[in-house]
């Protein structure tokens, strides 16, 4: 190879190479003028459906009237669980069992505020915290359960044997739990055998339970599951 021929080929190496690099660069600093062009996330307001309409925000307390649900404490977080309208929300509340039944009117203090889920710190959340509640008073302190004076209904006792459980009281005996006796008619194929009363306790605390008052059973160890779910949808009844 002659002097001239070599020193053409290293010249345009040399070109070459310069070219790639400021590509390189122009392609570097148009993904810089990209990622400072974008628009940030906005931080400072957030969403419920506690106030679906507004934007709220972050450690603002808040006042709203709700209808309690339930209190769920199986998870790493326990949560206060309310009604507004139709909607169900779960506000984050780290204490004991508030013993509330359910449906009862409440007045609720909650903010936003921001949460790292356990076992993975490095992911931030926002969320509805509960601060306080209290019962709101209803014009009358004794729940009104006249609309259940003639409720019954059947359960089977096997083969050619019926039981209706026709209600014959109901009782509050505290926030949380309702004491029910039913008169209780037993029919062999078609002709009534005996009439007895039981006798059964309604807890809506953080575990819903039905308790035989006599033997202090729950349900589920003396009945079916088709028989269960008599007793619990009256116990729905109960709380409408």
């Amino acid at each position: 190879m002659n002097k001239p021929t070599f020193f053409l080929i290293l010249f345009l190496l040399v070109f070459s190479l310069q070219s790639c690099k400021k590509k390189e660069n122009e392609t570097t600093n148009e993904n810089s003028i990209q990622k400072e062009s974008e628009p940030k996330k906005d931080s400072t307001t957030f969403k419920s459906v506690l106030r679906p309409n507004e934007k709220l925000e972050l450690g603002k307390i808040y006042t709203d009237t709700v209808k309690f649900v339930k209190f769920d404490d199986n998870g790493d977080d326990w949560y206060f669980v309310v009604k507004k309208n139709k909607d169900t929300i779960s506000l984050i509340y780290n204490t004991d069992d508030p013993k509330i039944i359910r449906g009862t009117d409440l007045e609720i203090q909650w903010k936003m505020d921001s949460l790292r889920p356990a076992g993975d710190p490095e992911y931030l959340d926002f969320t509805e915290y509960l601060i306080s509640w209290k019962k709101i008073k209803n014009k009358s302190s004794e729940r009104d359960f006249s609309k259940l004076k003639n409720h019954g209904f059947v359960l089977s006792c096997g083969t050619g044997c019926a039981m209706t459980y026709n209600v014959k009281e109901i009782r509050s005996i505290n926030e949380v739990s309702i004491k029910v006796t039913f008169e209780v008619d037993m029919y062999v194929d078609g002709e009534l055998t005996e009439t007895f009363d039981e006798t059964y306790l309604f807890n809506y605390g953080n575990k819903n339970t039905i308790k035989n008052m006599k033997t202090n059973e729950n349900i589920e160890k003396i009945f079916t599951e088709s028989a269960q779910r008599s007793f619990k949808e009256f116990g729905t009844k109960l709380m409408e």
